[in-house]
């Protein structure tokens, strides 16, 4: 069985995930200068960045108040 802090340690590395990929969809967009690949990237980077914050918010709900 999973204890608290195994999940901790989970939605931890998943938030490190989606933070490191976000860093490189800035770092691209920052870089490029095609607007359709710049569009592309924009949308990747804003859906990402949505999931790091759902997940963000869950850990905090589930796992902080404890």
């Amino acid at each position: 069985m999973f204890t608290n802090d195994d999940y901790i340690n989970y939605f931890n590395e998943i938030e490190d995930i989606f933070k490191n990929t976000i860093v490189i969809y800035t770092d691209l967009v920052n870089e490029i200068s095609d607007q359709a690949i710049r569009n592309r990237l924009l949308v990747l980077a804003s859906e990402n960045m949505d999931i790091f914050n759902f997940i963000t918010e869950i850990k905090n709900k589930y796992f902080e108040s404890a």
